[in-house]
């Protein structure tokens, strides 16, 4: 059927497309695709017409799988209803360039920037593992300062521990004592460990952080330095200084053990302060508060070490010959009586001079001071200005005078010169003991028979030899008196020595009177006398400006024995600031008199008439510490005149205090610290005073340095 013939275009029958040949289909194709690249004008004259007069046959449009062409490239035949679709490609998005020509200068910049490239990468690569090093190095330095702080608190603990087991080495348990040496010994050397790891010691050269770790290995290697070479040798020392070892037995005391350590004791004192000076050293400008406060932790133990190594050490060279193991001493021993105050305790009564042959003590000789010695005129040495205003000549004249001046240094040779001039023998030193002392001695031993009918204990020596004694005598009979009281302390003090006591006791008892200054020991020879100034057994004054001490004295005014009555306390109170940075301090001395009214013999009563009341005069004096100064003094709130004075570059002022029986009183001195010293800080002042027959009650409150002056 033809297009006339009916409504539609006649269906080609389907093996029309298939019998053609493939020539005309890629013909078809490839003028199917020229007319898509044809502009539009060409395509319109493309017409069927046109392909017929060629001679060839229609061609089948390509529609399949075509996009439909835009409506400005469709066109609608008259004989066909369909319209004709052409496929336009898309423009193609990629582009070939021609190959580039390299040049040798091109090549070599390309070689240039690989080269870079490597350097970087391999920079990178360092530089991480270079981060990664240093980390790790920083992270093991603080776990070995971790480890070294860790154990020297530990080794703290244990110098603790020891510390206590060894300050009273009398009591000492040597097992005990080398258990925690051995505890002290394996802390201290892991710490030191720790600090000499070579990543640790090359971390001490970095500011700031090397400053610490720097001070924590001087720490640790000071601490192990002591505890390898000085603290074993406590333990031998501890089992040697025991009073069982040390006690005389049969009035003879055994040198042997005390030679034998003296080494280690010398040694152990030298290494303690060798360690001090190398923790003074340390910079601590930077230094962290751990590590401050571990420096000054081990600073104050070695202080504390210090007080046992050098009193230790000073025993060990001063006791072997003084006893006579090189050659026989002789000493003036003397027994302060209390009942008449001196500065240094009370009068030179009774004396006794002694023996030491290697050891052994005995007594040669006794007397009273008073009737062996007597008056001198002239003195007997040359006094100072000062010492003249003070305490006036009669102190280089009368043996109960010697010990005006607090410094029993310088009152001991007075007396020796005077033993000296009257017998014709020099001696080696003086030694001074008083009745409380000999109580506290006389508490390890049994009672003693003295004859008279009186038997003396630690309760009642004290009120027997300087009470009783006075009134079972006559006073015209001195004589009697004077022997029974040398009687008295002689057979004291060899009931002490003969061994027969309970030691421990007797040590503790002579330790408890030498730290009262009851017990004191002056030496003729240099080098002793060096080392017993540093032990209050040289009843010296202080004279370290860096620790202020103050010093509260009596000497009796009423050449009477009333000082038996007396009682005392002292109080020391911070002042005000001065305009010349100095601090006042109040020292407020509360004085008890408690004496009978009536009743009491004419040679305790002294120069006072009788029928007249029992009127104690004493003359107080205060010393200011070095670099300080006596302002003024009250009495009861009131102002009061005083004496001034210096003695031993101390200023000295003094009143004579009058007191009836059943009375107190309190004199106030206003002193003044030293000026100086850090504001922030507080300062206790120490404090020296005359021994009475009762202890005195004792206050002392830190004060604070005053600020500095500003001009």
């Amino acid at each position: 059927m033809t297009d006339a013939e009916g409504d539609g275009p006649t269906s080609r029958p389907p093996h029309q497309d298939a019998e053609l040949p493939a020539e005309s289909t890629a013909e078809s194709t490839e003028s199917t695709l020229e007319s898509t690249e044809s502009t539009p004008e060409s395509a319109a004259e493309s017409t069927p017409e046109s392909t017929a007069e060629d001679g060839a046959p229609p061609a089948r449009p390509l529609t399949r799988g075509l996009r439909s062409a835009p409506p400005s490239s469709r066109r609608v035949s008259d004989d066909h209803r369909f319209q004709l679709s052409t496929y336009v490609p898309p423009q193609p998005k990629v582009s070939y360039r021609e190959p580039r020509t390299i040049t040798p200068e091109g090549r070599a910049e390309r070689a240039a920037r690989a080269r870079r490239k490597r350097r970087r990468r391999t920079t990178r690569a360092v530089l991480l593992g270079a981060g990664a090093v240093v980390l790790l190095g920083i992270l093991w330095v603080m776990f070995r300062t971790y480890q070294a702080y860790s154990h020297l608190q530990n080794a703290a603990a244990a110098v603790s521990t020891l510390q206590d087991e060894v300050r009273d080495i009398t009591k000492t348990d040597p097992t005990a004592t080398s258990r925690t040496v051995e505890d002290l010994q394996a802390e201290t050397d892991s710490a030191v460990s720790a600090v000499n790891d070579p990543l640790y010691r090359a971390a001490t050269v970095i500011p700031f952080v090397g400053s610490n770790l720097d001070a924590l290995r001087e720490v640790s290697t000071t601490v192990d330095s002591l505890a390898q070479n000085v603290m074993p040798s406590l333990v031998q020392i501890s089992t040697t200084l025991q009073p069982s070892e040390l006690a005389p037995k049969a009035g003879t005391i055994d040198l042997e053990p005390l030679q034998q350590i003296s080494p280690l004791l010398q040694n152990a004192e030298a290494a303690v302060n060798q360690a001090r000076e190398q923790l003074a050293g340390i910079d601590r400008s930077n230094v962290i508060g751990p590590v401050g406060d571990a420096v000054d932790s081990l600073s104050s133990k070695l202080d504390a070490a210090a007080d046992v190594t050098g009193p230790g050490a000073r025993i060990a060279r001063l006791v072997p010959p003084m006893l006579g193991g090189d050659k026989p001493r002789t000493y003036l021993m003397v027994f302060q009586n209390l009942a008449e105050p001196r500065a240094t305790g009370g009068i030179f009564g009774s004396f006794a001079l002694i023996q030491a042959d290697h050891g052994k003590v005995s007594i040669l000789q006794q007397g009273a001071s008073s009737r062996t010695l007597g008056f001198f005129d002239p003195p007997v040495a040359e006094l100072t200005e000062n010492q003249k205003h003070l305490y006036s000549e009669l102190m280089a004249q009368y043996p109960q005078d010697v010990n005006f001046t607090p410094d029993f240094a310088t009152a001991a040779p007075l007396f020796a010169e005077m033993y000296r001039l009257r017998t014709g023998t020099t001696v080696d030193g003086v030694m001074s003991i008083d009745p409380v002392a000999l109580s506290y001695a006389l508490k390890g031993t049994a009672p003693i028979d003295i004859g008279e009918g009186f038997t003396i204990t630690a309760d009642n020596v004290v009120p027997i030899l300087l009470s009783t004694a006075y009134q079972q005598f006559d006073e015209k009979d001195q004589n009697a008196r004077d022997d029974f009281l040398a009687h008295g302390t002689g057979m004291a003090f060899s009931e002490v020595m003969s061994g027969r006591g309970d030691s421990a006791v007797i040590f503790d008892g002579l330790r408890q009177a030498a730290s009262e200054r009851r017990i004191l020991i002056y030496s003729t020879n240099p080098t002793e006398q060096a080392d017993l100034a540093q032990t209050n057994l040289a009843g010296g004054l202080d004279e370290n400006p860096g620790s202020p001490s103050i010093g509260v004295f009596l000497n009796d005014g009423t050449a009477a024995k009333l000082g038996y009555y007396l009682s005392n306390e002292v109080k020391v109170t911070q002042g005000q600031c001065r305009a010349d940075g100095r601090r006042e301090l109040d020292v407020a001395v509360t004085m008890h008199y408690d004496a009978p009214s009536s009743g009491l013999p004419a040679y305790v009563t002294g120069a006072i008439p009788q029928g007249q009341p029992y009127i104690l005069k004493t003359n107080v004096l205060a010393f200011a510490p070095l670099g300080g100064g006596v302002v003024g003094a009250t009495r009861d709130g009131h102002d009061i005149g005083i004496g001034r004075g210096q003695d031993h570059l101390r200023e000295v002022g003094t009143a004579t205090i009058a007191m009836n029986p059943g009375s107190s009183t309190v004199v106030t001195f206003t002193v003044l610290s030293p000026s100086g010293g850090d504001p922030s800080a507080s300062v206790t002042p120490g404090l020296m005073l005359t021994p009475g027959v009762k202890p005195w009650e004792v206050s002392v409150e830190p004060y604070q340095p005053c600020s500095p002056v500003q001009n």
